[in-house]
């Protein structure tokens, strides 16, 4: 059996390396608006 997560998210969420505040975006990377620090997607294995 074949099992899928229905679980479609709107925005992805993103932590910065630096201050590991948490942010929502529509569009991928950039930088922390809190420290400037570079932000890493949190559905990204951190391995």
């Amino acid at each position: 059996m074949v099992r899928t997560d229905p679980y479609s998210p709107e925005e992805s969420y993103y932590e910065c390396m630096d201050c590991h505040n948490r942010v929502a975006a529509d569009e991928g990377g950039g930088l922390c608006p809190e420290c400037g620090g570079p932000l890493q997607n949190l559905a990204v294995s951190r391995e």
